[in-house]
């Protein structure tokens, strides 16, 4: 079991609702949710007993195929419940979708794990159903500690995961995969729960050709989130996630979906809404860069000195993202992949790159200050700001502080991991009026509400 009292907290609150409730699915409010859900199902001494099958991400409610849910009863979680407008908003839109499709059969029930005192739409259920301002902080680090203690991202139900266990030291691990990009394009860090963690910026795009057939037409990888994140799960076991989310031209083409793997559902996708579209683009482009990554690695896991795994099992919590994709055919063709990949010869040579240590005081100084910019210029920018914009952010904070400049991008994903800085999509229109999705960043909501400066693993620098 975990080893925190906020782990058997969420252990029992979670468990003996769905039991009590006779829930049909578990439908998560917000990324922590969802989170926290994966933490419990995959606990390794006492796994929640519940599939993925069986959780949905409030992002997929538009994509999931109500007609066939076979259940009568919704559990609508959320870890936090500070205002509860976004549990409210959230159960709406849930209402909204399975109306459109004629279920009035559906009860929704709502659940948080810990309510703050003056929230005004309350849930159902709730473990904490009343606490102040100092408990909800302290709930809510010790929910990210708790998460970062076990590797966990708050993104990692929407990507491609891939496990390596080691049989090497790490040095010889982080300059493998350093070889995957120009040199100091690759830094290890800490995370705030003490788990070592890597970051390739811009990794290779081994085959071009490939990586243009998962872009619907008009769509660019410039300037935007590119990387592959490492955490550590265990001392000897690693997870690997391919990220790249391309600007992408949201705009249907029969040619493109000619192109698809199966594992797609291509008749959903062709009337599916932009932000799905989106998504979906990003799921295929990460799982290109894999193939660079797997490439690197080959000499280590030639030698034994590294052991891939792709079990299919590392795939079913896409469920939850991406209800109506295939997990078994995924399977299939991410195994293809990996296989292929394993004939590739790097274009790097062993001793050409090496990974870069992230100097600790110079990276928590600058997360500082840039939730501090993010957070007072939040009216300007209610949307959030692109990739460029928040790395612009980053270099103007960085010059009295003289982080690396290529390790900017190390930024945002402490602030990702310490849920400090949300993502989204925001649509924007070409000059021709097509229509672009691309991704967004923003402050955490109730960091925003309560201009709170000093939040779970970034502190005041002075």
């Amino acid at each position: 079991m975990m080893e925190t009292d906020i782990g058997q907290q969420l252990y029992d609150f979670i468990d003996n609702l769905l039991r009590k409730e006779e829930v049909g699915l578990v439908v998560c409010s917000e990324r922590k949710a969802t989170a926290i859900m994966r933490a419990l199902m995959e606990d390794a001494d006492k796994p929640l007993d519940w599939t993925w099958d069986r959780v949905l991400s409030s992002q997929a409610i538009d994509q999931f195929d109500w007609p066939s849910f076979a259940g009568n009863k919704i559990l609508m979680f959320d870890e936090l419940v500070h205002h509860g407008k976004t549990l409210r908003n959230n159960k709406t839109d849930l209402d909204s979708a399975i109306k459109k499709a004629y279920r009035n059969d559906i009860e929704i029930k709502t659940a948080g794990f810990a309510v703050w005192e003056q929230c005004t739409c309350r849930p159902d259920y709730a473990y904490f159903p009343s606490i102040d301002a100092e408990t909800y902080e302290k709930i809510r680090e010790g929910i990210v500690v708790m998460l970062q203690s076990r590797g966990s991202l708050l993104l990692d139900t929407e990507h491609i995961e891939l496990s390596v266990r080691l049989q090497c030291g790490m040095r010889d691990f982080y300059d493998a995969l350093a070889r995957d990009s120009e040199h100091r394009n690759t830094y290890s860090f800490i995370s705030g729960g003490q788990r070592m963690n890597l970051t390739i910026a811009n990794p290779e795009i081994v085959d071009e050709e490939a990586m243009r057939r998962c872009l619907l037409p008009g769509s660019n990888v410039d300037d935007v989130v590119h990387k592959v994140r490492v955490v550590e799960k265990t001392h000897e076991k690693f997870s690997i996630w391919p990220i790249l989310y391309p600007n992408t031209r949201c705009e249907f083409d029969d040619e493109w979906a000619g192109n698809l793997p199966d594992f797609l559902d291509k008749s959903y996708l062709k009337e599916a809404p932009y932000h799905v579209l989106f998504y979906h683009v990003s799921l295929l482009a990460g799982i290109e860069l894999l193939k660079g990554i797997v490439s690197v690695l080959t000499d280590l896991t030639r030698d034994k000195r590294a052991v891939l795994e792709m079990p299919k099992e590392n795939l079913e919590h896409l469920r939850s993202f991406f209800p109506r994709i295939s997990i078994e055919r995924l399977w299939e063709y991410v195994s293809h992949i990996v296989g292929e990949a394993q004939r590739i010869k790097p274009e790097r040579g062993r001793l050409s790159v090496k990974f870069l240590p992230i100097e600790e005081d110079k990276l928590l100084k600058l997360c500082w200050y840039v939730m501090k910019r993010l957070v007072s210029e939040y009216d300007d920018n209610p949307e959030g700001v692109s990739w460029t914009q928040l790395m612009e952010i980053a270099a103007e904070e960085n010059r009295n502080i003289d982080l690396a400049p290529e390790g900017l991008t190390v930024v945002a994903d402490r602030l990702i991991d310490s849920s400090l800085l949300i993502t989204g999509v925001r649509e924007l229109k070409g000059r021709s009026g097509e229509c672009y999705v691309i991704r967004t960043f923003s402050a955490e909501g109730e960091v925003v509400s309560d201009r709170i400066r000093q939040q779970a693993m970034v502190r005041n620098p002075k």
